[in-house]
């Protein structure tokens, strides 16, 4: 009797945390359909948050400019690649505008599906906008892009334009003239794209990597950006045999983060995006070692013995004799009277270069100028640098291949998701790579070791999960209010989560106005659905 009851008890918690996660995920999709005018509208919208299965034949309907760009590329697309582009072009060729978010480990290649998603859309004589959290990061994809552009004929080459808080006066204005009147067909920037002086002509798709460095606003600012109908004659020909209705169409919206998380979160914090995951890695990445150690300085040989009988300033001996460059990270610019035991990269910047004199140091800090910085790293990738101390500026998208070794401080300061993110920098190259967490607390050893114990960043992201729960990401963040949840636990919970999400989907599929159930649309009513901007 006591396992019945206990059996009936468990069915009746699901069922109410189903109907919790149920309406969550009808309230995103149904503020998503209504606004639509048409049911063709909203079938293609409701289509695009279904999982599609990867078809091999698709790239046949590719444009000529995204095959070119493919078969110029050094390497080849992994699976998890094709299969995130195929989705992608899927919905740029629907009557909706595309949500999408491309979640992907630390270098599985997000980038390149970007840029094949610009090319799709530049061919048809459209215009694409690639946001990006900061200058450093900005002007590498722009070089990147160059690069692969290279082995593509001059004449499928699409206009490119970098502009940045760091771009002349002049050189902006020329850019905006570009961007209006149709001659640049792709800008890579920063926030500069989403000021007010900055128009397009035919914006077809908006790109905001690691969209989470963004506001809500500022992301909402950029993606209203629609078509003013001023673009030049080559814009005017290349949608003159368009409906009416899809050339001054919204442009699409494609989010990008390297910072993997579990679907089922996912879900409930991007309910309303297509979700794209990019699972593998490219071929031949060699795993970085990782180490754990408890310390508060390269400079002096403090580390406790008891864990490991390495000295961190020994291993950073080795790997600079061996040829190898070296980050060493730090959570702060300068030494706070406030933490005094929180090492800062500028103050530890001449005892470090004194200890290893052999080898030259350089600065890389978020107050240096944009050329400063642009200057301290290119100065690394040639190697007249050898060690670069940094604070978590280079967290982002920095590429130096043959960086081998990172050293971060205090790193019980920063999150799981940021020091995974700051490992991705290294192991980047052909040369076996290490990285040391020091941890200035005994107490925070076990949760670095977590790190320590794997590579892959979704599961790391369900460790994270279990061990802490979601706690403040289902708060007041940038996907708006969600609501509470006291019975579910997500992280026990997410396949529930994931029914909810595709119950959700057939009951708008059925009823997109949800008309046939009225019952269920004033309880839907009465239980507030979500912004999908936040307040």
């Amino acid at each position: 009797m006591v396992a019945e009851d206990s059996k009936e008890a468990d069915l009746a918690r699901k069922r109410l945390i189903f109907d919790d996660f149920f309406y969550l995920q009808l309230g995103r999709l149904f503020q998503m359909v209504e606004p639509l005018g048409s049911w063709i509208e909203r079938d293609e919208l409701l289509d695009s948050y279904r999982k599609h299965e990867p078809d091999a034949a698709v790239a046949e309907g590719w444009s000529s400019l995204t095959k070119k760009f493919v078969e110029a590329l050094p390497y080849k697309l992994t699976p998890s690649q094709l299969n995130a582009i195929s989705e992608i072009i899927r919905d740029l060729k629907r009557p909706v505008p595309m949500n999408r978010l491309v979640q992907g480990e630390v270098g599985c290649g997000k980038t390149v599906v970007a840029f094949l998603a610009c090319m799709e859309v530049v061919t048809s004589g459209f215009q694409a906008a690639f946001m990006v959290p900061t200058e450093l990061l900005a002007i590498q994809h722009h070089e990147h892009l160059l690069k692969l552009l290279e082995n593509v004929d001059d004449q499928s080459k699409p206009s490119i334009a970098l502009l940045t808080g760091s771009t002349t006066a002049r050189q902006s204005r020329i850019i905006r003239q570009g961007l209006q009147n149709g001659d640049i067909s792709l800008v890579i920037g920063t926030h500069s794209l989403f000021a007010d002086k900055v128009e397009f002509s035919a914006l077809r798709i908006a790109i905001v990597d690691e969209q989470h460095r963004f506001g809500v606003i500022q992301r909402g600012t950029f993606t209203s950006k629609l078509y003013t109908g001023s673009g030049n004659s080559k814009m005017s020909e290349s949608t003159a045999c368009l409906p009416k209705d899809e050339v001054y169409m919204a442009p699409h919206v494609l989010a990008m983060s390297a910072t993997p998380i579990p679907r089922s979160l996912a879900l409930a914090l991007y309910g309303d995006m297509s979700l794209t995951q990019i699972t593998d890695l490219p071929p031949g990445r060699i795993p970085v070692e990782t180490f754990v150690l408890q310390g508060n300085s390269v400079c002096d040989d403090n580390v406790n013995q008891s864990l490991t009988d390495l000295s961190t300033q020994q291993m950073i001996r080795d790997e600079l004799e061996a040829g190898g460059k070296v980050f060493i990270v730090y959570p702060i610019i300068e030494t706070s009277e406030k933490l005094p035991q929180v090492r800062a990269a500028a103050t530890d910047f001449d005892a470090v270069s004194c200890v290893f004199e052999v080898y030259k140091c350089g600065l890389l800090h978020g107050r240096m100028k944009g050329d400063e910085k642009e200057e301290a790293l290119q100065k690394f990738r040639s190697g007249e640098i050898r060690i670069l101390l940094s604070t978590q500026v280079i967290e982002i998208g920095v590429d130096v291949p043959d960086a081998s070794m990172m050293v971060v401080m205090n790193s019980e300061r920063f999150g799981f998701a940021q020091l995974h993110q700051l490992r991705g920098r290294v192991g980047r190259g052909s040369r076996k790579s290490k990285c040391i967490f020091l941890s200035s607390t005994a107490s925070g050893i076990n949760r670095l070791k977590t790190l320590a114990e794997s590579s892959d960043g979704f599961h790391l992201a369900n460790m994270d999960l279990a061990l802490r729960g979601p706690g403040d990401l289902l708060g007041k963040k940038q996907s708006g209010h969600l609501p509470e949840f006291p019975i579910a636990r997500l992280e026990v919970d997410g396949g529930i989560l994931e029914d909810a999400h595709i119950a959700a989907l057939k009951t708008l599929i059925a009823s997109h106005d949800l008309e046939q159930f009225p019952k269920l649309k004033a309880e839907l009513s009465m239980r507030q659905p979500l912004c999908i901007l936040g307040d």
